[in-house]
Parts: structure tokens; C-alpha cells; sequence
């Protein structure tokens, strides 16, 4: 059996977000991230690592700032090396603030690549504000995730990342990790033409229940479709916590009809090889 990875976890759910609501997700879930209780819940479902999400959005429209800083998840990381990894939420508007926040992340504080909710922010990921932050990204070797498909729910966010988009960056990027996070929602079939297209274009199946997955998702993770080779070595799961939990989401995964080994490397071991983690 494969070893699991839950690739996103939110370190600090913005509960004044209406998304919450929207999405039922219950108040005992909402509650802050507590890492003893989390690897607890990680032993009892076999879970070796988890990524944790220094999560950075906009409260609606032009609204508040809602940013969790690399230093309130730097000691839990340097608690836990063993059991968790960070992600570096940036706003993309910083400017040079925030490529020196990326710098210090990954090279003083361990941090394994960049986290975008671009939705949240009003600018397409094609636009040049980004290039120095994947430019940044490249100089320093690591990924960067975003999230692509719609907006989140009642986000008032503007939709600036369909998945078709991520092409764009692999193409003047080509040596940049870059993951599409959320698999797409509602626009599969560009992300899986983008994977197809580019080989430095991954994704995080994460947010979206396996069991709400489009046929089409599951036919690639599959290799049921036409020309797809490696599909479901570039795709990894995680939970987006609070969103989901590992039990369910777990069990939901196991259950697709997908091949055994299509399931460990989406719950793991991709993870392992494409971010170049270190797991017990």
C-alpha cells in the first residue's frame, strides 16, 4: 500500500467568508487548525504528511485582506518536520513585498512552494503582474499551486482563472512547476488538456469530493480517454481542510473506478515524487 499525503490544508479557515455557509461546512469544523489533533486524525486514516496552506484571500469584492502569515505556521512546521510541509499563500498584488515574502518563506523557513487563490484578487493569472512571481518561483526551485475552474462560492471573487490559462504560464515558464489546484471546477476538459499539453503542468485534486468528480476527470484518472499516458501520475489529493475531511474524502477516493495503482499515486505517492517530499 502506498503511502498518503494530504497535499492542502487550510491553517486558518476565514470563517467571515460566506463560502462557509454556503458550503454547510459545521461550526466544529470551522475551528482553528490544532496540529496534535490533526496528526491524531492523520494515524487513525494511515496519513504520513499534510501540506499546510498559509491561506491569503480578499473578504468579497475589493474587500479586507484575510492573510495568515508564514510565521504563524512556521512552528508547527518546525515542530513537525516529519508530518508536515508549508505552502506560502501570497497576495499577488504585493509587488516586490511579496517576492520578498516568497524568498524568506522557502529559504529561511522551509516553506515547499507558492499558494494562489487568484479569484479572490481580480487578475487573470495571464497577466504580466504575475511573471516576476513565477519567475521568483523559478529562481528558487519550487512550485506554485493555484487555483483554477470558478470562483468559490458566493466569493464574490471574479473569475480570472479558467484552467486553459495554465498554459500560457507552462509555455514562458517551462521549467516551473505549475499546479492547478481544484481540479478545474466546471472546466475538466482544460485541465486535462493542459496536463496533456505541458509537461510541467500538474494538478491538486482537492475541494471537490471524489465522489462529485465528472466522469470525464475519472476517465482520465483512468486512462479511458484518448492520448493520456501519464495522467494520473500528475494529479494529487488533498482535502482543502476544512472543506473536507480525510476519512470521507479517503473513502470517496478508494471507491472511484480507477486502477489500484492510479489510487496510490493520487494519495501519495505523485505527491512524494513531484514535490520531493520526504516521508517516513
Amino acid at each position: 500500500m502506498g503511502r498518503i499525503v494530504d497535499v492542502t490544508v487550510n491553517f486558518k479557515p476565514h470563517t467571515q467568508l460566506k463560502l462557509y455557509e454556503v458550503l454547510r461546512i459545521s461550526e466544529e469544523a470551522r475551528k482553528p487548525f490544532l496540529p496534535e489533533a490533526y496528526i491524531a486524525e492523520m494515524d487513525r486514516q494511515g496519513v504520513a504528511m499534510a501540506g499546510i496552506v498559509a491561506n491569503v484571500v480578499q473578504n468579497g469584492v475589493r474587500g479586507e485582506l484575510l492573510a495568515t502569515h508564514v510565521d504563524e505556521v512556521y512552528p508547527v512546521l518546525q515542530a513537525h518536520p516529519h508530518r508536515f510541509f508549508g505552502w506560502c499563500g501570497i497576495n499577488p498584488l504585493g509587488g516586490m513585498e511579496t517576492l520578498r515574502y516568497i524568498e524568506r518563506a522557502v529559504t529561511k523557513l522551509g516553506f515547499i512552494g507558492v499558494h494562489v487563490y487568484p479569484h479572490w484578487f481580480g487578475v487573470p493569472i495571464n497577466d504580466r503582474i504575475y511573471w516576476p512571481i513565477y519567475a521568483k518561483c523559478c529562481e528558487l526551485g519550487v512550485p506554485i499551486t493555484l487555483q483554477v475552474g470558478r470562483q468559490s462560492p458566493r466569493s464574490g471573487g471574479k473569475l480570472v482563472a479558467r484552467p486553459g490559462l495554465l498554459e500560457e504560464v507552462a509555455f514562458d515558464f517551462p521549467e516551473l512547476k505549475v499546479i492547478g489546484l481544484h481540479i478545474g471546477f466546471p472546466f475538466e476538459n482544460e485541465t486535462t488538456a493542459a496536463v496533456r499539453s505541458y509537461e510541467n503542468v500538474y494538478v491538486i485534486a482537492d475541494a471537490f469530493p471524489p465522489s462529485s468528480w465528472s466522469r470525464h476527470f475519472v476517465d482520465f484518472l483512468a486512462h479511458r480517454d484518448w492520448g493520456n499516458f501519464d495522467g494520473s501520475e500528475r494529479v494529487m489529493w488533498g482535502t482543502d481542510w476544512p472543506v473536507q475531511t480525510l476519512g470521507p474524502s479517503i473513502a470517496e477516493l478508494r471507491a472511484l473506478d480507477i486502477p489500484e495503482k492510479a489510487k496510490e499515486g493520487m494519495l501519495g505517492e505523485n505527491a512524494i515524487r513531484i514535490l520531493g517530499l520526504k516521508v517516513n
